[in-house]
C-alpha cells in the first residue's frame, strides 16, 4: 500500500467504527446481562454479575472512544498489512478482542460466546485458505501451556495464577497466529498485565471490581503479534 492509497483506509476505518458502534456496543451490553440471568438461573450460590441495570450503561465519552478505538485498530492493520483478505478477518478478530476488553474491564468475565466464536472463525478461516495444522497445534498448546503451569502453582501454593477464560483466550491467539507465535503472546501479555498493574499501584487507583483485568494484555499481544513481531 503506498502513501495515496487512502480509500481503503477509509473504507476500513468506517467498517470499523460502523462494526463498534452497531455491533459491539449493543453487544457489551448483551452479553453481560445474558450470563447474568443464566448464572443467577443455574447457580443457587451466585454472586450478582450485575447488582443494577445501570451497571450495563456505558458513558457516551466511553462510547465514542470504543467506536474510534475500532477504526483505529483496522486503519492500523490496514496500514501495516495491506487491503487484503487476511487484514479483514484480522480486523474481526482485534475487533472481537476490543470487545471482550470492554467488557471484561466492566466485569471481569471474558465469555465463551466470544472466545469460542474467535477461535472457531480462526481455524475456519485458515482451513479455508489453506493448511491450519499450526493454528490447530496453537489451539491446543496455547490452552495446555498455561493451564499445566497454572496447576502446578495451584498445587504447590493453593494459589489461582490465571482464570480458565485466559487459558481460552491464548487457545484463541493460537487459533489464528499458530504456536510459533505463542511465546510472543504469553510474552507481550504478561508484560502488558504488570504495566497494568504497575500503573495502578503508582497512581494508586482502586478498581471498581476484584481482580485485574487481563483483557488488555490479551488484545495488546494480539494486536503486537498481528502486525508481525515475533520474540523468536
Amino acid at each position: 500500500m503506498n502513501a495515496f492509497d487512502i480509500e481503503p483506509l477509509v473504507g476500513y476505518a468506517i467498517a470499523g467504527g460502523a462494526a463498534t458502534g452497531f455491533l459491539l456496543l449493543p453487544w457489551a451490553r448483551r452479553i453481560p446481562l445474558e450470563l447474568h440471568r443464566a448464572w443467577a438461573f443455574d447457580h443457587q450460590n451466585y454472586r450478582p454479575l450485575l447488582n443494577t441495570a445501570e451497571d450495563l450503561d456505558m458513558p457516551r465519552s466511553q462510547r465514542i472512544a470504543l467506536i474510534v478505538a475500532g477504526a483505529l485498530l483496522c486503519v492500523g492493520m490496514a496500514l501495516a498489512r495491506g487491503a487484503l483478505l487476511e487484514t479483514t478477518f484480522v480486523c474481526v478478530l482485534l475487533l472481537g478482542w476490543l470487545l471482550l476488553t470492554v467488557i471484561n474491564l466492566r466485569h471481569r468475565v471474558l465469555p465463551d460466546w466470544i472466545v469460542y466464536r474467535l477461535m472457531w472463525i480462526g481455524l475456519l478461516y485458515h482451513a479455508y485458505t489453506g493448511s491450519a495444522s499450526a493454528q490447530v497445534i496453537g489451539a491446543a498448546a496455547g490452552y495446555l501451556v498455561p493451564w499445566t503451569i497454572s496447576t502446578v502453582v495451584r498445587m504447590k501454593s493453593g494459589q489461582e495464577t490465571m482464570g480458565h477464560g485466559d487459558f481460552k483466550a491464548f487457545a484463541v491467539a493460537g487459533a489464528w497466529f499458530g504456536w510459533s507465535a505463542l511465546p510472543t503472546v504469553y510474552g507481550v501479555f504478561l508484560l502488558t498485565t504488570f504495566a497494568l498493574a504497575l500503573g495502578l499501584r503508582v497512581l494508586r487507583r482502586k478498581l471498581a471490581e476484584p481482580g485485574l483485568p487481563t483483557g488488555p494484555g490479551h488484545l495488546f499481544a494480539a494486536a503486537v503479534v498481528a502486525l508481525g513481531v515475533r520474540f523468536i
